[in-house]
C-alpha cells in the first residue's frame, strides 16, 4: 500500500531522473551567485557531482543571505551554460574540484586550493617546448608549464598536461575565462570581473588577476588600488573588481564596451497576493459593488440570474464568461457564450452595446461571485477559513533539504497541444530543462526529474526554434516509452510518489518536496497568461488503483500499486499548494511575466458543469504539487513568447524565484 505517511528503502536502488543536489553560496550585498555543486547517487552507491557557475541578474537581495528573488528583464543576455563536474571528500561536503570542457582543447580544471588550468592531450613526440609553442604561443613558457606539473619529467600521451591560465595565449586565455567568468564584460575604463571563488580559499588573488588578465602578477596591487571599496587580502566571492584599461593585455582591450547596469541592490519584499479576491456583492436583487466587478441580481421566467454591463473594450467571452463561470476551453467557453447570449436576447455576440446589461444564469456562476448569503458562497467562504488552518509554511534558506520534482508534461508520440506548428511537449521539456539549470545553480534544492528526451539530454539549446522530435520517454523502471497517454499520466503520479516513497530520505519531511509539472494549454483565443493548478481537497479519493494495460511491467507500480490519502493530507497538500502557486506567480508578475487575468489559482479543471483535477495532481503524494500552465497556445502573444528561448529563459528563473519565496519562511 502507498501512503503519504511511510516510506522505506529498496534493497536495489535505482535513479529516477536527475538527483542533482547544489549548495549555494550568496553575497547578500549583490545579485550574484557562485558556483553550485551538486551530486547524484548511482546505483552502487558511489556519487559523481555536477556543477555550474551562477549568472549575474537585475534587481536584489534580501540582506538574509538567502535565495531570493532577482527583478529581471527581457533585454538580459542568455548567458551560455556550462557543465562542470565536481568531487567530494568524505569529510567535508564543500567542492574540492570543478571540471568544464572546452572542446576541442582540453577541459579546464580548477583544484581548491589551486588556480585555473587548462588540462590538454599530449601528442605523439611532444615535448615542453612544443606544448608551449602550441599553447602559449611561445617556447618561453616551456619551463613554467614544466613547473605546473610536478612529478612529471617529460610530458606523457597517457596523462594530461596542465596548463596555467595565465601563460595561455591570447586568444584560448580569452575563451577560457568567458567560459569560467560569463558575467565578466568589457567596461568603460577597463573590465569587470566578478569573484567566483568556489571554494572560498580566496584562489583569485590580487596577483592571480593582475597575471591572467595584464600579463603581469606584480601588478596586483595596483588593481587592488583601483578597487578602492575592496579592503579584503582577497577579492571576496560575488564581489565586481574592474581590472583597469592600462592594465589590460590587448585581447581585453580589444573587447567593445557595453554599457554597465547598475549594481543590485535590496528589494523589498512584495507582498503575496491574496489566492481569490471576491467580487463584494451586497443581496439577492441588489448591486453588487461598484466598477467593472460589480453585478446586478434578479429573478425572470427562467429563474434566478447575475447582471453585469460591459464596459467599454470588454467582450462577452472575456469579461463575462472567463472570468464569472471560470470556463476556459474553446468549446465550452462558445457553447457558454451561445447560453448567456441568449437568456440575454444577445442577437450578434460580436456586437454587443457598451453598458448591456448580461444575464448570467446563477447556476453558471463561481461561488466567490454569488450573492452574500447564498448558501454555496457562504460554504465557499468556510472552507477558505478552514483551508488557512492547514497551511504549513517552511523556512529553508536558499531551498536546502527542498527536494523538487519536475515533470514535463506529454512527450514521445504524445505532442500535447499543437497550434501553428508549436508541439506543446517540445516546448515545456526545455522550459523543464531551464528550470533544473536555475535550481541547480542557484540553490541547495535536490532536483529530480520524470522525463529525459533521449537525444538532446537535459541540454539547453541556443535556439528560439526548437526541433520536435518523439525522443522523451518516461524515467521508470523500464523506461516508458509514452506511446499510450492514458498510461503517461499514471505512471508520471507513480514515479512521482515512488521517487517520495523510496528515493528521497526518511529524514525529509513532506512538506519539503515539490512536484511541478509544466504544461502549455490551448484555450480560448481571449485567454492569455500564465495559471496554476491545485489539487482540491474535495476532489482526491481517499485511495486509487490505476488499472491501465501494461502498467504493471513497470517496477514504480508494481512496488505501491494503491495510493491512500488521508482527508488531513489531502487538506494539507491543498493549503500547501496555493501557498506555492501564489509565490509562483507573484514572482512572474514581478519580473513581467503574463499571468492570466482571471482566477489564475485554479483547484480544478472546468468543462462545462463537469470538473477534476489533473491526475499528476489528484494521487500525488507531494504537500507541494501544482501544475503549471505557462501559455495558451491559442493566444498568438502567448504562442510567440512560447517559441522566444529568451522568454523561456526568463519564465524558468521566475518560477524558480517564486520556488525560493514560498520556502523563506514568511
Amino acid at each position: 500500500m502507498l501512503s503519504e505517511g511511510r516510506r522505506r528503502s529498496r534493497s536495489t536502488s535505482t535513479t529516477y531522473g536527475n538527483t542533482d543536489r547544489d549548495p549555494l553560496w550568496d553575497n547578500p550585498r549583490v545579485g550574484v551567485s557562485s558556483f553550485a555543486i551538486c551530486s547524484r547517487e548511482g546505483v552502487s552507491g558511489r556519487t559523481s557531482t555536477r556543477a555550474s557557475k551562477a549568472i549575474l541578474r537585475r534587481g536584489g537581495v534580501e540582506g538574509t543571505g538567502v535565495v531570493t528573488p532577482f527583478r529581471l528583464s527581457r533585454l538580459l543576455t542568455i548567458l551560455t551554460f556550462l557543465l562542470c563536474t565536481a568531487t567530494f571528500s568524505a569529510a567535508d561536503d564543500r567542492p574540492r574540484r570543478l571540471e568544464i570542457d572546452l572542446q576541442p582543447h582540453g577541459k579546464l580544471v580548477w583544484v581548491r586550493g589551486g588556480t585555473p588550468q587548462l588540462e590538454v592531450r599530449v601528442r605523439r613526440g611532444d615535448g615542453w617546448l612544443s606544448l608551449a609553442s602550441r599553447y602559449s604561443g611561445t617556447t618561453a613558457m616551456g619551463r613554467s608549464i614544466n613547473r605546473a606539473n610536478p612529478g612529471l619529467r617529460d610530458p606523457m600521451r597517457d596523462r594530461g598536461v596542465k596548463v596555467p591560465l595565465e601563460v595561455l595565449r591570447a586568444d584560448l586565455r580569452l575563451l577560457a575565462l568567458k567560459r569560467l567568468f560569463p558575467i565578466d564584460s568589457r567596461v568603460e575604463g577597463g573590465y569587470r570581473h566578478w569573484v567566483l571563488d568556489p571554494f572560498s580559499d580566496g584562489s583569485e588573488s590580487w596577483g592571480w588577476l593582475a597575471a591572467v588578465f595584464g600579463g603581469r602578477s606584480d601588478r596586483g596591487p595596483d588593481i587592488r588600488r583601483a578597487n578602492p571599496g575592496l579592503e579584503l587580502a582577497a577579492p571576496a566571492r560575488a564581489q565586481p573588481v574592474l581590472i583597469p584599461s592600462s592594465m589590460l593585455l590587448g585581447v581585453f582591450r580589444s573587447l567593445k564596451p557595453v554599457k554597465e547596469r547598475p549594481t543590485p541592490t535590496p528589494t523589498p519584499r512584495i507582498a503575496v497576493r491574496p489566492t481569490i479576491t471576491p467580487v463584494p456583492l451586497s443581496g439577492q436583487n441588489g448591486r453588487s459593488g461598484v466598477g467593472a466587478g460589480a453585478l446586478d441580481f434578479g429573478v425572470d421566467s427562467a429563474g434566478n440570474y447575475a447582471v453585469y454591463k460591459l464596459c467599454r473594450g470588454e467582450a462577452l467571452y472575456s469579461a463575462v464568461v472567463v472570468r464569472f463561470t471560470g470556463q476556459l476551453h474553446a468549446a465550452q467557453v462558445n457553447v457558454t457564450a451561445l447560453v448567456i447570449a441568449e437568456r440575454s436576447g444577445i442577437s450578434d455576440v460580436t456586437d454587443i452595446p457598451v453598458g448591456y446589461p448580461i444575464k448570467i444564469p446563477l447556476d453558471l456562476l463561481l461561488p466567490e461571485f454569488l450573492p452574500e448569503g447564498h448558501e454555496l458562497r457562504v460554504a465557499w467562504q468556510r472552507e477558505q477559513k478552514e483551508l488557512a488552518g492547514f497551511l504549513e509554511v517552511v523556512k529553508a534558506t536558499d531551498l536546502s533539504g527542498v527536494h523538487v520534482i519536475l515533470d514535463a508534461g506529454h512527450g514521445g508520440r504524445d505532442t500535447g497541444a499543437v497550434v501553428g506548428g508549436v508541439w506543446e511537449s517540445t516546448y515545456v521539456y526545455d522550459i523543464v530543462c531551464r528550470i533544473k539549470e536555475n535550481l541547480t545553480r542557484h540553490t541547495r534544492a535536490t532536483v529530480w526529474t520524470t522525463v529525459r528526451d533521449k537525444s538532446r539530454g537535459y541540454d539547453i539549446p541556443d535556439k528560439d526554434r526548437l526541433r520536435q522530435d518523439r525522443d522523451q520517454v518516461l524515467l521508470t523502471t523500464p523506461e516508458h516509452s509514452l506511446e499510450s497517454s492514458a498510461a503517461g499520466v499514471h505512471l508520471r503520479w507513480y514515479l512521482g510518489n515512488d521517487i517520495i516513497l523510496d528515493r528521497i530520505p526518511d529524514s525529509v519531511p513532506n512538506s519539503k518536496v515539490v512536484f511541478i509539472s509544466v504544461h502549455a494549454d490551448s484555450l480560448h483565443s481571449s485567454v492569455r497568461g500564465s495559471m496554476v493548478y491545485v489539487p482540491s481537497r474535495h476532489l482526491r479519493p481517499r485511495s486509487y488503483r490505476a488499472e491501465t494495460k501494461g502498467i504493471e511491467r513497470h517496477q514504480e507500480y508494481r512496488e505501491h500499486p494503491t495510493v491512500k490519502l488521508t482527508s488531513e493530507f489531502s487538506s494539507r497538500a491543498e493549503a500547501s499548494s496555493r501557498h506555492l502557486a501564489a509565490e509562483i506567480l507573484e514572482s512572474l508578475r514581478r519580473n513581467e511575466v503574463p499571468v492570466h487575468a482571471n482566477k489564475p489559482i485554479r483547484d480544478r479543471i472546468l468543462r462545462g458543469r463537469r470538473k477534476w483535477v489533473p491526475a499528476v495532481l489528484r494521487y500525488s503524494l507531494a504537500q507541494n504539487a501544482v501544475l503549471v500552465e505557462c501559455v495558451n497556445m491559442a493566444n498568438k502573444e502567448d504562442r510567440a513568447n512560447l517559441v522566444d528561448q529568451e522568454w523561456r529563459e526568463l519564465f524558468a528563473r521566475s518560477l524558480v524565484e517564486g520556488i525560493a519565496s514560498a520556502f523563506n519562511g514568511s
